[in-house]
């Protein structure tokens, strides 16, 4: 008797098989998934490094152009050590004489005295 394509029996090896490279597989994506995982944690403590090591530069840098500087202040023959800014002397009234000579003209109408603050008026102009 011929055997018909329902009543034939698959071999239960290919299933196994194929169930086998399902689980071979998941496998395979959860180890992935968890190189992953590590490489970002890599990531991110490599970031943290550069930043310490940014951060460590400027400090040796600044440390380094201060120690260049004092040098360069100490080893010239019959050099003076700068000293911090003093403050200008000029008295104020000689700065506001040379601001209002320096600010433009203005109109009569807007005009200022510049030692009472008050408007000119025309009668001030004339006398």
């Amino acid at each position: 008797m011929k055997k018909t394509g329902s009543e034939q029996v698959t071999p239960a090896e290919p299933l196994e098989r194929a169930r086998l490279q399902a689980e071979v597989a998941k496998q395979r994506v959860r180890i992935a998934k968890e190189e992953l995982k590590r490489a970002r944690k890599r990531l991110k403590e490599a970031k943290r490094e550069a930043k310490r090591a940014r951060k460590h530069s400027a400090a040796a840098r600044k440390v380094w152009k201060r120690a260049r500087r004092a040098q360069k202040d100490d080893s010239g023959p019959g050099r003076e050590k700068k000293r911090a800014p003093r403050a200008k002397r000029r008295p104020v009234a000689r700065r506001a004489a040379a601001a209002q000579r320096a600010a433009p003209k203005r109109t009569v109408r807007g005009a200022r005295s510049a030692t009472t603050g008050r408007a000119v008026t025309p009668a001030d102009q004339a006398a």
